[in-house]
């Protein structure tokens, strides 16, 4: 299997980290999946990725708006297969978790 043929699930892939991630595995020949509720970013760090690969090789790149925390994440296993997983997605800023604790909890079980 070449590498084309190995797609890769990128978790927060229109983020800072994640989006250069994302350039990377496509430099490689992977085919990348993005899946991002967008909660800190917004699409058009994926389109940035699109326009700098160009419309053909942009093929190689899926972007899907959903969250991890819920059915999102289910149906897009449902629908493709992948060959590995790189997981950015996460709360990160100290500063908004102090004065906003209750945003960084989540009780889905």
């Amino acid at each position: 299997m070449t590498f084309s043929e190995k797609t890769i699930l990128v978790t927060e892939g229109a983020g800072f980290i994640g989006s250069h991630a994302v350039v990377q595995l496509l430099n490689e020949g992977f085919r990348v999946s993005i899946i991002d509720n967008l909660d800190n970013f917004v699409t058009e760090a994926v389109d940035r990725v699109r326009d700098w690969f160009g419309p053909k090789r942009s093929q190689n790149l899926e972007f899907h708006l959903g969250d991890l925390r819920n059915k999102d994440l289910e149906k897009l296993f449902s629908q493709t297969q992948f060959d590995a997983l790189n997981h950015f997605a996460g709360l990160k800023a100290v500063g908004e978790s102090v004065a906003n604790p209750r945003h960084y909890f989540d009780w889905h079980y």
